[in-house]
């Protein structure tokens, strides 16, 4: 079992991948249960395993990713840490290939609070992972989906602390799952809920005693540094 914390961090926005997951799965349970069947989300460590482990990883990442039956999903929250920085990928409607190509269809957005980081450098990992994902599951739209579905990287708000990429992608998780009037219309992130009150929001809730030990990655990687943040 693996878990990373940040050891003697004091800056209370900077997130790893257990505080990370315990505030999506808050987020999770507060969305009513009728509508969950349209979404789902990986643990925020599966790309990451995906892009640095070896083939046995990958085939084990893509196997629990089968489970989610994404191509049966509205949306599909990817969480993203690499670089010591965060990024929230979204894959929207993947079971409608009869409108590849078109606003209907399949659509992946990449959502970066802090663009300075070139968002751009993901691009092809991005494109390997959900090409060996449709391989994996055997979808006879494969080529089709590799020519016409393109990453998006959409404008949406930016950080302005060094620290801060986890709370915006937690922020940009909120605001698609529970703001209905959103959709994919980006452009409204800015608007819909105060950032700096969702911040104090985040800082409330661990202001409570949970037991952190119970979010683990069910994976190995003792010499991973997830700590080093934006």
């Amino acid at each position: 079992m693996y878990k990373q914390r940040r050891r003697g961090c004091t800056n209370k926005d900077e997130l790893d991948t257990e505080t990370l997951e315990i505030c999506m799965e808050d987020v999770w349970t507060s969305i009513d249960p009728e509508e969950k069947i349209n979404y789902e989300y990986f643990d925020s460590l599966w790309f990451y395993i995906y892009t640095i482990r070896n083939d046995k990883n990958k085939s084990d990442v893509l196997e629990r990713i089968k489970d989610k039956k994404i191509f049966s999903k509205q949306y599909v929250f990817v969480p993203i840490i690499l670089w010591g920085h965060w990024n929230l990928l979204v894959l929207s409607n993947f079971g409608k290939k009869n409108y590849l190509g078109t606003k209907k269809g399949p659509r992946m957005l990449l959502l970066d609070s802090l663009k300075t980081t070139n968002p751009t450098r993901l691009r092809s990992a991005i494109s390997k992972f959900i090409a060996d994902i449709l391989k994996s599951q055997e979808r006879e739209e494969l080529q089709q989906f590799i020519k016409e579905v393109k990453l998006e990287i959409p404008e949406v708000p930016q950080q302005s602390g060094r620290m801060d990429c986890g709370i915006y992608v937690l922020y940009f998780f909120f605001c698609i799952l529970i703001v209905e009037k959103l959709g994919e219309d980006l452009s409204q992130l800015e608007v819909l809920k105060n950032i700096e009150d969702f911040r104090r929001d985040i800082h409330s809730f661990f202001q409570y005693d949970y037991t952190l030990s119970i979010y683990k990655s069910e994976f190995i990687f003792p010499s991973c540094k997830l700590s080093e943040q934006c």
